[in-house]
């Protein structure tokens, strides 16, 4: 074989690549089914070979077998099916990252929901108990009203407030809880106790807004308790988590739902990748949240 028909074949062989190259990528981008595709691709790889060697044949004046090996059938298909499976690889991991965006947006609108469910909880039920509260409180002893509305307007302006935040300062959520706590301690006096023991190193650990308080009312909400049984909840800093124990008093309304906790560990799952550890014993209920760093 010549120079000159080595360059005219690898000239040929070069442009039948990049037609080969061209052409599947226009197909994936027309959308046309894979299958239908793929059959395509190969009609039109035979009928340029085909081409290609019925013009090597005419050039030479006969059939050289040189000539069918340099545009073999098999290693022209072979060129094909690598670069369709190039293409397929590249459209299956830009599936994938379009996917994993989607995922990524559902998430964050879960998250959303998830708090917006927990507001409609926490609001309506809490404002009427609240509310009955403060009427009683008004006749019995007006500056504890007056102190109550103020723990109150704290309280809601704080829900308000931070809503659209997805992490808040483990500072700030105390403030928020200690407001909630008193407001519950006013309704149920001597039958709820609530210890905080917190160091001021910890204060500025992040955790996702509503954590701490969701599980004080929890707490309260899933427990029966009287002066002389009294609940006791106790809040520390362990490790590098928040540690919330109550002992149990469980109400004799069934079994729990568990959506409270539940809408927590999915929430904590989409913003830190941690979720929150439970320790039940028949006496005691302890939640560990983990905190996350500022």
């Amino acid at each position: 074989m010549g120079w000159l028909q080595f360059l005219v074949s690898y000239t040929t062989l070069t442009l039948g690549i990049l037609f080969f190259w061209f052409f599947n990528i226009y197909l994936t981008e027309k959308n046309i089914r894979t299958g239908t595709r793929y059959i395509i691709s190969y009609l039109s790889t035979f009928l340029l070979h085909s081409g290609t060697v019925f013009i090597a044949t005419v050039s030479e004046g006969q059939i050289n077998p040189g000539s069918l090996i340099i545009y073999s059938v098999v290693g022209t298909l072979a060129v094909n099916t690598i670069i369709l499976i190039i293409i397929h690889s590249d459209l299956l991991k830009h599936k994938k990252d379009l996917a994993e965006l989607e995922i990524g947006k559902l998430k964050v609108v879960n998250l959303e929901a998830q708090k917006k469910v927990l507001l409609q909880q926490l609001q309506p039920h809490f404002l009427f108990n609240a509310m009955s509260t403060l009427k009683s409180l008004i006749s019995e002893n007006p500056q504890t009203a007056a102190d109550y509305t103020v723990k109150l307007s704290e309280f809601l302006r704080y829900s308000v407030q931070y809503q659209n935040h997805e992490l808040v300062s483990l500072k700030e959520e105390l403030q928020f809880t200690s407001d909630y706590i008193e407001l519950q301690q006013v309704r149920f006096g001597n039958a709820l106790h609530v210890q905080i023991s917190i160091p001021q190193a910890a204060l500025a650990m992040k955790l996702p807004v509503f954590a701490l308080q969701s599980m004080v009312e929890n707490a309260i909400k899933h427990n029966g308790f009287t002066e002389k049984k009294p609940l006791t909840i106790d809040i520390t800093f362990e490790h590098t988590s928040l540690r919330i124990a109550n002992n149990k008093s469980p109400r004799a309304v069934g079994k729990t739902s568990g959506t409270g906790l539940k809408n927590l560990s999915e929430r904590y799952q989409i913003i830190s990748g941690k979720t929150p550890e439970i320790a039940e014993t028949h006496t005691g209920f302890i939640v560990f949240l983990p905190l996350l760093e500022p």
